[in-house]
């Protein structure tokens, strides 16, 4: 999927470029722009670069691809808008946004819609090649920009679908992220000893230890004591809920995510995340 950029300062379309490679549901190219051979989608830096010659005389179907980059909304409201400075998650789910509508909507000509020979086939193939995208974005969800303001996620979970889902909305979060995945209580020890998360999300029955032990051995680590763990249950009986608080949780999430709560919970933390950094940040100073 190419993506062009006009008006962008070489450094931001670089980290346009880079941006774009975070991606886990489709493969974007940043591409420069080109009036004979439109991109998929066209990102304008600043909304005066609308009455550019270049970008004016483009045809009147293709502005429903453009998108303004800039500190305020453009005054056509129309238009699709990306807030400046760039938050990676914002630019992925708005070009996600712009394709579903504009892209993969539009239906098929009568040439290109496959045969009723071939359809078994190619459902075959689509499961299959599901599969490999599901297992493709997951570790593509990993990749994340350097971003000293980004919040660190860590998500334990021993189910893939789980742990994408959870990537899913935290991306769609309206701040920078960079997440990493354990799939069980041992590999979520051993990364905690080497980077320092801002927020956990932690499932109870997973293979080994559960997420009780697991949480209680990760507040008895000094530099986790402050941190929000979110307790991830697909049944939350009173039980659990007194066991979790033993353990040290912050909170729980009930499995399967409803987006709603999910909002709600991490509004619940985000203050105190906000709060508690800059003094993790001057602990770390110190120690290193």
């Amino acid at each position: 999927m190419q993506v062009g950029s006009f008006g962008f300062p070489e450094q931001q379309r670089s980290k346009v470029e880079k941006i774009l490679r975070l991606s886990r549901r489709r493969d974007y190219e940043l591409v420069a722009f080109d009036e004979t051979a439109l991109p998929d989608v066209l990102l304008v830096f600043g909304e005066e670069a609308l009455s550019e010659p270049s970008v004016s005389a483009l045809p009147a179907d293709y502005r429903r691809r453009l998108v303004v980059v800039s500190r305020q909304k453009p005054k056509e409201v129309s238009l699709p808008h990306i807030g400046y400075p760039l938050i990676s998650s914002r630019v992925i789910r708005v070009l996600d946004g712009i394709v579903d509508r504009t892209i993969d909507s539009v239906p098929l000509t009568d040439s290109d819609a496959p045969q009723a020979a071939d359809v078994s086939e190619n459902k075959a193939a689509d499961v299959s090649e599901n599969k490999k995208a599901a297992l493709s974005n997951e570790s593509r969800t990993q990749e994340t920009e350097p971003d000293d303001n980004a919040l660190r996620v860590l998500v334990v979970d021993d189910s893939a679908p789980m742990r994408q889902a959870l990537a899913d909305q935290l991306m769609a979060l309206p701040m920078a992220m960079q997440i990493s995945f354990a799939e069980d209580g041992a590999s979520a020890l051993s990364v905690t000893d080497q980077q320092h998360f801002d927020l956990i999300f932690l499932d109870i029955m997973m293979p080994g230890i559960d997420g009780f032990e697991t949480c209680t051995q990760l507040r008895q680590k000094a530099h986790i004591k402050k941190t929000p763990i979110i307790m991830l249950s697909s049944k939350t009986s009173p039980l659990d809920e007194v066991k979790g608080i033993m353990a040290g949780c912050s909170t729980y999430l009930t499995k399967p995510i409803v987006p709603d709560e999910f909002q709600k919970v991490i509004r619940r933390v985000s203050k105190w995340i906000t709060e508690y950094r800059p003094e993790r940040a001057a602990s770390q100073a110190r120690t290193n």
